[in-house]
């Protein structure tokens, strides 16, 4: 028995009342202007801001913070950052290399921002970790090719996040390598499904798919040679059949699929306090929050209708 873990379990699960939950997030998509919507996350303990960007964005880092502060070692929490910081770091690298907004930075993990920036802007990479530094490398070759394309800074820095997972996956508990798994599965599927609308052939999409996931690979090609018909031929069962089904529906349907299948999979050990599932699933569930919150001032700000950004919200961790 693991007494660190549960007190910090403990920790959370005291803080789990002040998540929003459905009642509220209603109350705030039923608020006529922003300025009513702010007084409501007030209420409900975020932080100030000028705007609501502002303060979506301080109530980020302040989950990340108490993540961090309660991140038992030797389960895999860890996981978490990694994925965070390789966000930043495709972020930071589609703005130093094609220009454009420095926008949808996640909260910082175990390397800053500035030093991702500059690493990129100096092209100097001993100052940042090493998986993040070998992806700039290599992205900086491929841009003196003339051959670097968005798409290859995700490639790239997804296979390196997962592969640098997957290399430690065995110190993690089964929730952890399970949800990292799932993630997997649902990129690969995505990128098997995108690499047949790009007409790729089979051997460059098997270089896009990632080192981890349960899914077999020559389903994964499957879908990569025949789309949307490769259902029927597949192996699998019907978890990639409907992530197909989805895909189907476009981009943001299967954003919110993901989120969806990833915060289920934390809700099944919400309650279980040897597990670090828990801690795990405050983090995501407050992201998940944050990002419903978004929608909804956007939506209130720009006078969008209410339906049209029903298909987009998220479900809650409570």
């Amino acid at each position: 028995m693991d007494a660190g873990l549960l007190f910090q379990n403990a920790k959370v699960k005291s803080r789990e009342s002040g998540l929003l939950g459905k009642d509220r997030l209603q109350r705030i998509s039923d608020a006529v202007t922003v300025e009513e919507a702010m007084r409501l996350l007030a209420e409900a303990n975020y932080p100030a801001g000028a705007s609501y960007d502002e303060v979506l964005t301080q109530a980020e880092k302040e989950a990340s913070l108490l993540f961090k502060s309660t991140m038992t070692k030797g389960y895999g929490l860890e996981f978490f950052l990694l994925t965070d910081d390789y966000h930043n770091a495709k972020v930071a690298a589609k703005a130093a290399y094609f220009g454009g907004a420095k926008e949808g930075y996640k909260p910082e993990g175990f390397v800053s921002i500035a030093k991702l920036e500059e690493a990129l802007e100096k092209g100097e990479y001993k100052e940042i970790p090493q998986g993040i530094a070998d992806c700039f490398i290599l992205l900086d070759k491929l841009k003196a090719k003339d051959a670097l394309v968005p798409s290859a800074v995700d490639i790239a820095l997804d296979k390196a996040v997962f592969a640098e997972i997957n290399a430690k996956r065995k110190s993690a508990a089964k929730v952890i390598n399970r949800y990292f798994d799932l993630l997997a599965d649902l990129k690969n599927v995505s990128v098997a499904y995108r690499a047949r609308k790009a007409e790729f052939s089979l051997d460059k999409a098997k270089e896009m798919f990632l080192p981890m996931g349960t899914i077999d690979k020559k389903d994964l090609l499957k879908i990569a040679e025949f789309g949307e018909d490769a259902a029927d031929k597949l192996s699998a069962g019907g978890f990639v059949k409907e992530a197909l089904s989805v895909l189907k529906e476009g981009v943001g349907a299967y954003e919110v699929y993901t989120d969806d299948a990833l915060i289920a999979l934390l809700k099944k050990e919400r309650y279980d306090m040897f597990s670090p599932a828990p801690i795990a699933g405050l983090y995501i569930g407050k992201l998940r929050e944050i990002k419903n919150v978004r929608l909804l001032l956007a939506r209130i700000a720009n006078g969008v209708d209410k339906e049209l950004i029903k298909g987009r919200m998220r479900e809650l961790y409570v």
